[in-house]
């Protein structure tokens, strides 16, 4: 990958609207099929890279190993497990609170 293909496509990305830094970019670039030199970058690459970025870093990351998926998804399961005890509390303090006074 050469800088004026990163250039093009840090350019075109941020003409839709997307914020992305070089790096993240780059990134991906990097663990997408190698790009020309003259490539051109469409729209389809747009979402290609919103879809790599909204998974990147979870269980559904591709090209991870089935360990690292696995861990991936105790961990997801862990704080979704906080998150439901949270809310328990948060709904049992709700309602053991004063009643609603009606306006008058």
């Amino acid at each position: 990958m050469t800088n004026l293909v990163l250039q093009k496509t840090i350019k075109f990305f941020r003409s839709y609207g997307v914020k992305c830094d070089e790096t993240l970019v780059e990134e991906w670039l990097n663990a997408s099929p190698i790009r020309e030199i003259h490539y051109q970058v469409n729209e389809s690459d747009l979402y290609a890279f919103n879809d790599w970025c909204r998974w990147k870093g979870t269980a559904y990351e591709e090209g991870i190993d089935d360990t690292t998926k696995i861990s991936r998804l105790l961990e997801e399961i862990s704080e979704l497990k906080r998150e439901n005890s949270e809310l328990k509390e948060e709904k049992d303090r709700l309602a053991d609170g004063p009643a609603n006074i009606p306006f008058l």
